[in-house]
């Protein structure tokens, strides 16, 4: 670490505030229609201080996560918080109390490397697990709005890194190890313990959408801002961007599907500031549906490349309105901006709207071949539709009318 980033005075939301502001922002609407809410509004959980091997971690390691996570808890800090100290210990010192700095602060020490410059204690704080974890934490609590920044992104806040992606590398790991050790207290991802799941806000957080009725966003969620949603397992959290809805901006949480391929403008690997990985980006509160939906269809041995997921304002702008893609929407109302929908590629048909083989009965444009049977049918099970003009476009389009047709969800 080179330096400690100084931040301005700001308000700290705990975690019960941080649910309420939730539930306001979407007017009243249902907590099934929230999406998940993991990770970041989770309260942080006290873990069993008893040393054990913890997968790829040793009893030393663990010990020394454990300190950093009840440090956490002790400051009333959220589960979230909790991985954001358990990665930036791992970027810095593999969680390992270190009596040495680097080329870069030599007078580094401890977990988090922290330096000897007068803002992170004595020598002795430095080299204490839970102090050096309580003087992280109490600089993170000075973050502006640190729920809606990536992990990496908040440690770079604190840490003041010469790489401000240093962390991102580690964030998988670090989400990873909170997960276990909470669940070794019966603790589950949403911050609540097993015995209370029923009663939970959010029980979502897994990869598991259907078209039961419950759990499915409803489409009004379209328009609501995401960054307060945690991306689920499984993917990468690529931060808070601008999305946009029926022409506003609405700033959304995306996530990067691990195991996708992606060749669309942004989800090539490098695009979106250097975050995005060539694979599907899509928004945080329809990740986990999307997951489910792309599972069923591998189910049936078909594993689809897309074109196309979220596109930034500055994308839309480029390829619509004669621009490079004649089927695009006008910038700010195509729901790819709300990272809602992906592109499928290799379908047989002329890619231009219109170019339907038939309709299916929910309205969707039809075209041929196994693939995009298998995609229809499972998007039916997993709150995805096919574009009414577009048979390579598919999305979340969960309630209303839509162009004159009848939505498939309606009557679950």
């Amino acid at each position: 670490m080179q330096r400690v980033a100084l931040v301005g005075v700001a308000i700290l939301l705990t975690p019960v505030l941080i649910i309420v502001l939730v539930l306001a922002a979407v007017g009243g609407a249902s907590v099934s229609n929230l999406g998940p809410l993991c990770g970041v509004g989770a309260a942080g959980q006290t873990v069993n201080g008893q040393a054990r091997e913890v997968g790829q971690w040793d009893e030393t390691q663990v010990s020394n996560a454990i300190a950093i996570m009840n440090a956490a808890a002790d400051l009333g800090l959220s589960q979230r918080d909790q991985e954001i100290g358990v990665t930036t210990a791992i970027g810095e010192s593999t969680l390992t109390v270190l009596d040495q700095g680097d080329s870069a602060g030599p007078d580094s020490r401890g977990l988090f490397q922290q330096r000897d410059n007068g803002a992170w204690g004595t020598y002795e704080d430095r080299m204490d697990p839970h102090r050096s974890a309580t003087m992280f934490f109490e600089a993170l609590m000075k973050i502006e709005n640190r729920d809606s920044l990536s992990i990496t992104e908040a440690a770079h806040r604190v840490q003041g890194n010469a790489d401000p992606n240093h962390y991102a590398d580690f964030e998988q790991q670090g989400r990873d190890l909170v997960a276990e050790l909470l669940a070794e207290e019966g603790i589950n991802t949403d911050g609540t313990s097993e015995a209370d799941t029923s009663q939970s806000l959010s029980t979502n957080c897994a990869t598991t959408g259907s078209a039961d009725g419950e759990g499915i966003p409803d489409q009004t969620a379209l328009g609501e801002p995401s960054s307060q949603i945690a991306c689920p397992e499984g993917s990468t959290d690529l931060g808070v961007h601008d999305g946009a809805y029926q022409g506003d901006r609405i700033p959304i949480r995306l996530c990067s599907i691990e195991g996708t391929v992606c060749t669309g403008s942004d989800c090539r690997a490098g695009d979106l500031g250097g975050r995005a990985r060539g694979e599907v980006v899509i928004n945080a509160r329809f990740a986990p549906y999307f997951q489910a939906w792309l599972a069923s269809v591998r189910e049936q041995g078909k594993d689809p490349v897309f074109s196309s997921s979220f596109r930034s304002w500055e994308t839309q702008s480029r390829i619509s309105g004669g621009g490079s893609n004649a089927n695009a929407a006008s910038n700010g109302k195509s729901h790819h901006q709300t990272g809602a929908a992906v592109d499928v590629s290799g379908l047989p048909g002329s890619y231009n709207k219109n170019q339907c083989s038939g309709y299916a009965p929910d309205g969707g444009c039809m075209t041929g071949g196994d693939l995009w049977t298998a995609l229809h049918a499972a998007g039916l099970n997993h709150g995805m539709t096919v574009h009414d003009q577009e048979f390579w476009h598919f999305e979340f389009i969960l309630s209303g009318d839509h162009r004159g047709r009848t939505n498939p969800f309606e009557t679950l």
